[in-house]
């Protein structure tokens, strides 16, 4: 009996520090502070802009007379998703890189709106503002919708578009998710919606990527840092459901009929987010060149999963499609 009653005081007090953790974590406890976080990731050649009201983080590197290179991250991550693909390209372009609303280090948007077109206004707002006219864009999973709406609504500024994980179509609907992610989704929806631990980040990259894979604690570190600010979480929800939106209430893979410069497919055989083959997808480019590339050993993160293949390839098209478009000299840039 005497044991029974140390186990049961043991339970109590193993239930009540877990209700007074996930109240302190619900109060905010486990909120990143921004100016830290700034600190630690827009280091180096990263710079602060402000754009339309929105404090964007942008990186530039590279011969600022070489042709220009602009890359676009995909949702839940940062403009460090391209960090292996920058330091490969950086010797023979100028590589740019932002942190497209509303994620990453670039601040809440005052016009409260966070969808695709707005992502892309923001974009054209940024580049003009940076003396950026003419380029080449690489794009990957809900990056490449921005920037395919981006050339839709701002035409005459892409020179060739590189695109991975294209979500043309309805995103899969029937994937299956490691059930431990399951579980975890559905605490963190009833119990802490604005709260995501390092476990949670680290098996969502694992459950989109080979196996084999293991990302790297500089690669969880940043996704738990920039998705824990304040109404980080929130502010993406409001993207992904005017995004949810867009696919049900019209034809979303219709804006790649509006690409008429030549198109490179980088398709990851291995991703389970978007489930149609590439065909699909190729066939949308109805009014230009389309080079296909598969991989059937990448998942939902080439760049990560292997930046040297990845990146080989892109140079290899750059080359092969032409000049992507020269930077402005400095004393030109506003």
């Amino acid at each position: 009996m005497k044991a029974l009653g140390k186990v049961l005081i043991g339970l109590v007090l193993l239930v009540a520090a877990f209700g007074v953790a996930v109240l302190a974590l619900r109060l905010g406890a486990g909120a990143s502070d921004r100016a830290e976080l700034a600190r630690k990731w827009a280091d180096g050649p990263s710079r602060f802009v402000m754009v339309d009201g929105v404090r964007m983080h942008v990186r530039e590197e590279g011969p600022e007379d070489a042709p220009v290179v602009v890359l676009l991250h995909g949702s839940i991550v940062n403009l460090h998703e391209w960090d292996g693909v920058a330091e490969r390209m950086k010797d023979r372009f100028r590589v740019v890189r932002f942190d497209w609303s509303p994620y990453g280090l670039t601040e809440p948007d005052p016009s409260g709106v966070y969808s695709t077109p707005r992502s892309a206004e923001l974009m054209d707002k940024l580049l003009t503002q940076l003396g950026y006219d003419r380029f080449a864009l690489v794009a990957t999973s809900n990056g490449a919708n921005v920037g395919l709406e981006y050339n839709r609504a701002y035409p005459g500024h892409v020179s060739a578009m590189a695109l991975s994980i294209l979500p043309l179509e309805r995103p899969s609907q029937t994937r299956k998710v490691d059930w431990r992610l399951v579980w975890m989704l559905k605490f963190h929806n009833a119990v802490l919606p604005n709260w995501r631990s390092h476990t949670f980040w680290r098996l969502m990259l694992e459950d989109t990527t080979p196996p084999g894979f293991e990302p790297t604690d500089r690669m969880v570190d940043q996704i738990y840092d920039m998705n824990n600010l304040p109404g980080a979480l929130d502010r993406q929800a409001q993207y992904i459901k005017a995004n949810v939106k867009l696919f049900q209430n019209s034809d979303v893979g219709a804006v790649a009929e509006s690409v008429m410069v030549p198109v490179l497919i980088q398709w990851c055989d291995y991703d389970d987010v978007i489930s149609q083959g590439p065909a699909a997808s190729v066939a949308r480019f109805t009014n230009t060149s389309v080079d296909l590339i598969e991989y059937p050993d990448l998942g939902h993160f080439p760049m990560w999963e292997n930046p040297e293949k990845f990146t080989r390839d892109i140079k290899a098209w750059l080359d092969r499609v032409g000049d992507p478009g020269k930077s402005l000299p400095s004393g030109e840039q506003q």
